[in-house]
């Protein structure tokens, strides 16, 4: 009986299908541990995620710059006041197909008169959001000071569909019959603010009809020790008094390189009421770069009066290129409805956004 049953094929193959279906099991549940003293041990057991079963999923870390913690205006994790994360990602303009970050365009815009009148009129709104989107900063001025909340309506606004932009306003300044504020609108996803390093220039003896607001700022994307940082100056030239005030730019541009933050990349932006030869012969005793030469500046293409200035061999991350936006024919307007947004052209130039042009 045993004899024939240990002969039976049918038998053997079953003893043979245990043992092979035993040892798959066996590996394939079970590490063996050890080389002088062999352990066995359960294998973590596999789900269809990429996580164990029983784990928490695995988060990425997220970097929050200490840049401005502790700022008014910025929490303590690091998150803007309209929510943008200043240590995260930004959501345009980010990197090239070649994997590097796109150039930062600084622009300067005269909104001739922005007060509540203009921003109740939805199609003046809509021109502006759209104009402002353009840039990664835009200088301001000639923002009207009836109400408080030009700007932060303006932003508000820009913010609908995403939470993106802020600003740094200034206090008003210039006459009392005609006061008026300056301000940076900026993408925090884009570049960051130190709001303890924003200030307005002192002029007791009125030099300037309007003090320049000045705010430092850094390119958000780069890592830190890389990331291109700069003051911005926003000037306001009273038409009355402008060959007065542009032969004080020589004196301002050095008051601000003094003021102790050791930042030697200074970006003079505004409505200067003068043409970029004039700018240029006035600031001679620096090797000085203007983003706009030979082009109008106003809607009506009559006249510029509005630039941004760079010193070239200090500010190396200039590009050397800029120019007008031309809304009015960017978006097909007529010259009433330009107009009724502003009388003037945001004019802008290109930096890169790495210290010294690194990439």
């Amino acid at each position: 009986m045993s004899e024939s049953g240990a002969g039976n094929p049918i038998v053997t193959a079953l003893i043979v299908l245990l043992l092979v279906g035993g040892g798959w099991h066996f590996f394939r549940h079970y590490d063996i541990q050890g080389l002088d003293q062999v352990s066995v041990a359960a294998k973590p057991r596999e789900t269809a995620g990429t996580e164990a079963e029983g784990e928490p999923p695995r988060q990425l870390a997220s970097y929050r710059d200490p840049l401005l913690k502790g700022v008014p205006g910025i929490s303590a994790d690091g998150t803007g006041r309209n929510g943008g994360d200043l240590g995260g990602p930004a959501t345009r303009g980010t990197k090239s197909a070649a994997g590097r970050f796109s150039n930062l365009k600084i622009a300067s815009w005269a909104l001739d008169g922005l007060g509540p009148t203009k921003l109740s009129r939805e199609v003046v709104m809509a021109n502006l959001i759209r104009v402002i989107q353009q840039f990664d900063i835009v200088a301001v001025q000639q923002v009207g000071v009836t109400e408080r909340d030009i700007i932060p309506r303006l932003v508000n606004a820009l913010n609908e569909d995403k939470p993106q932009f802020d600003f740094v306003i200034g206090s008003p300044t210039g006459p009392g019959d005609r006061p008026e504020r300056m301000a940076f609108i900026f993408d925090t996803a884009r570049v960051e603010v130190d709001r303890t390093q924003t200030y307005e220039v002192s002029d007791p003896l009125n030099a300037l009809t309007y003090d320049p607001l000045v705010a430092w700022f850094r390119a958000a994307e780069p890592p830190p020790d890389r990331a291109w940082t700069f003051t911005l100056v926003n000037v306001r030239i009273d038409l009355g008094r402008a060959t007065e005030e542009v032969r004080r730019l020589p004196e301002l541009l050095a008051s601000i390189r003094r003021d102790g933050r050791g930042e030697d990349d200074v970006v003079l932006a505004g409505l200067f009421q003068a043409d970029a030869a004039t700018l240029l012969s006035t600031l001679s005793s620096s090797p000085i770069a203007a983003a706009v030469t030979g082009h109008p500046t106003d809607v009506r293409g009559r006249q510029q009066s509005s630039n941004l200035l760079v010193d070239r061999h200090r500010t190396t991350e200039f590009l050397g290129r800029g120019g007008v936006f031309d809304f009015l024919r960017a978006y097909n307007l007529d010259i009433a409805d330009a107009e009724a947004v502003s009388g003037q052209l945001p004019i802008y130039g290109e930096f890169t956004v790495t210290e010294v042009g690194e990439f």
